[in-house]
């Protein structure tokens, strides 16, 4: 099947979802409430125990924002939790005391804000201020530099893809739940659903005039390139709930594609996502156009193991390869509570 092809089908089960399998509203209005715990953009009352600091920056003239938690000895490992795509660093984050609890460093930056200009979104003042934000809290905690951990949902999922594929300083793990990989793909499924996002994209990207959809992929991590080097040791997870795209705001096939151009791109030299997705036919490793069209129209695997969970939820596409691991669960546009046992931490 060519790739237009199955674009537009894509497109087409998306919006008309409501159409396929019925499923418990009241099980999916319970799902998507949890959203809620960390996706609330406004600006939280936070612990006193967690501290607002300045981080310098080199992107711009004026210093980084962000809450950080010192663990109470040194050499102790270092969360660094993105916000999502409309909040910025003071909204709350449900991480932040799981970490204090295990007392791990924690970092809440603000890598430019809201998603909703040029300087956000993806773009080189976004990568500067991750870095700068990953070698600050190492050196302000005195963290173990060599157990970093990097994890974001929706926006915040962006936002880590982006970090695996641009910033050089030594990382442990990156944690991506319910991303966008695409930036010029979501534009368009945001604007067929009428979504807000699609005007977010298109004022940090585009001129009044036209939509420029070179500048939308330039800052997507799906067209991104691995620092190889700085990336053989690390591990990349991608988590998807497999109603998304449905019930949530971002399509599965966000996470599916940037697993397939990830362990394409180790595995087989296919550093184009197109490339990737057509030799998914053939390797067992990746996850081919007929599982993917099967997941969007059936929203489960019936053939799926029932006893693999993740949490409390049945888990109906599971890949590994190349220090890549995908999960698509039974769940909507979310971070599943389990999200901090997840992370490969070591003690």
């Amino acid at each position: 099947m060519k790739r237009f092809t199955m674009q537009a089908l894509t497109v087409s089960l998306l919006l008309t979802g409501s159409l396929f399998f019925s499923q418990s509203l009241h099980a999916q209005s319970q799902k998507v409430t949890q959203s809620e715990k960390w996706d609330n953009t406004k600006a939280a009352t936070w612990s006193a125990d967690f501290k607002v600091v300045d981080i310098p920056s080199k992107a711009d003239s004026r210093p980084q924002k962000a809450y950080l938690y010192k663990a109470s000895q040194k050499g102790r490992p270092l969360i660094v939790s993105l916000h999502t795509w409309s909040g910025d660093y003071r909204q709350a984050d449900p991480l932040a005391e799981e970490a204090k609890k295990r007392n791990y460093n924690y970092i809440h930056p603000d890598f430019q804000g809201a998603n909703v200009q040029p300087s956000a979104m993806g773009s080189e003042k976004v990568i500067k201020n991750l870095q700068e934000a990953i070698e600050f809290a190492v050196k302000e905690t005195g963290a173990n530099a060599q157990n970093v951990h990097v994890i974001g949902v929706s926006g915040g999922g962006m936002a880590t893809l982006i970090a695996y594929m641009n910033v050089t300083c030594p990382v442990k793990s990156f944690s991506a739940w319910a991303p966008i990989s695409d930036i010029e793909a979501w534009y368009w499924e945001s604007k067929a659903r009428g979504a807000k996002y699609a005007g977010h994209i298109w004022d940090a990207t585009s001129s009044k005039t036209e939509f420029d959809a070179a500048e939308a992929r330039k800052r997507s991590p799906l067209y991104g390139v691995i620092p190889r080097k700085q990336r053989r040791t690390s591990q990349l997870f991608i988590y998807e709930g497999v109603h998304d795209g449905y019930t949530g705001s971002v399509p599965v096939t966000h996470a599916i594609n940037m697993y397939n151009r990830v362990v394409g791109d180790w595995k087989y030299g296919l550093a184009l996502p197109e490339a990737a997705n057509r030799k998914a036919e053939v390797y067992a490793d990746m996850v081919s156009e007929d599982e993917i069209i099967r997941l969007l129209s059936f929203r489960c695997e019936p053939k799926a193991d029932k006893g693999k969970m993740i949490g409390d939820r049945n888990i109906w596409l599971e890949r590994e390869a190349a220090n890549t691991r995908l999960v698509i669960f039974e769940g909507t546009h979310e971070m599943l509570p389990c999200a901090m046992d997840l992370i490969p931490v070591e003690e």
